[in-house]
């Protein structure tokens, strides 16, 4: 399911700028684990009992449409599905399902080149598969033993004793600005609304002649100005707050924006802006006990030993033989 993730998450973020960053990271786990994929097809075959038998994958009994096959292996319309994570199954179309299936095939030829050269039974092989399988059942234990988030409440008072107690290191690394805009497509129009602009009209104007959604002031987020286009932040760094910049033209479309508040580089952020990190460490944290406290269990339970004394500081000296 693990390589069933990744390339639905590729699928998932493909066009998006995300996807760019998930591909180099992609690649450089590709190049540090270059069997990966043999490896990978292999284990599955290990866990299903059918290492030594060639051209056999694990299948069931179903009535679903077969999307495709590779010799005896079959890959259901059911199993396409369920091989989806869930937080992309209503974002996958129907080309993007048709290239998993392709990965699939693919997949399944080296699967099965493998088996047919026995590669599945040379030493270093099956010690990885091992080696695989093992991380593969503790990663699960780990995940079965895990609250989700969503179970997992972090209380108000955490979340501000946290922020008091760290509020020294909650600061901004560069100036950043809290705006409204108003978005229109011709210059005309923007003109004639930005001169409609009074101090506490901007947000009705907004609602009513902008052609990009319209945010909510009380959850608008600071932004960093070195992120802003740089049209629009060598105005908005002159405008004073509560100020309004005259039509800005941005891609063909021209904003008109309500500074609401500026802060500087070095100034301590506020706790809105913070709260979802101050969430996810206390979470962590949490998550982290809970685990210290099931392999504390398992110590208890299970006999083993260890002896730290015996590892020396230094490898010893390999051998290179004459040269």
């Amino acid at each position: 399911m693990y390589f069933e993730y990744l390339l639905f998450e590729s699928v998932a973020l493909s066009g998006n700028a995300s996807f760019a960053l998930f591909q180099r990271r992609r690649r450089r786990m590709q190049k540090s684990k270059r069997r990966a994929v043999i490896l990978s097809v292999m284990l599955v075959a290990a866990l299903c009992g059918a290492v030594g038998s060639i051209g056999f994958t694990c299948q069931k009994r179903t009535d679903s449409p077969i999307i495709a096959r590779v010799g005896r292996a079959v890959l259901t319309l059911d199993d396409v599905y369920e091989r989806i994570p869930p937080e992309y199954s209503d974002r996958i179309s129907r080309e993007q399902k048709i290239n998993y299936v392709k990965q699939w095939i693919d997949t399944e030829l080296l699967y099965q080149e493998a088996l047919r050269q026995n590669i599945h039974r040379e030493t270093e092989i099956r010690e990885r598969l091992n080696e695989m399988r093992r991380d593969l059942l503790s990663a699960e234990i780990i995940s079965r033993n895990s609250f989700a988030a969503g179970k997992y409440t972090v209380s108000e008072d955490a979340v501000r004793a946290h922020y008091e107690e760290h509020r020294d290191s909650f600061v901004r690394e560069t100036d950043v600005i809290k705006s409204l805009e108003i978005v229109v497509d011709d210059l005309k129009t923007a003109w004639n609304v930005r001169n409609q602009v009074t101090h506490d009209n901007f947000l009705d104007l907004a609602v009513r002649y902008s052609t990009a959604p319209v945010q909510d002031p009380r959850s608008l987020p600071y932004v960093p100005v070195n992120l802003l286009p740089p049209a629009v932040a060598d105005v908005v760094v002159a405008i004073k707050v509560n100020g309004t910049t005259a039509p800005i033209e941005v891609d063909g479309a021209f904003h008109i924006i309500r500074v609401l508040d500026k802060q500087e580089a070095g100034t301590t952020c506020s706790l809105e802006e913070v709260r979802e990190d101050i969430i996810s460490t206390l979470s962590t944290e949490a998550q982290k006990r809970h685990m210290e406290d099931l392999l504390s269990n398992l110590r208890l339970k299970v006999d083993h030993e260890f002896h730290f004394d015996r590892i020396p500081d230094l490898a010893p000296a390999r051998d290179e033989g004459p040269s």
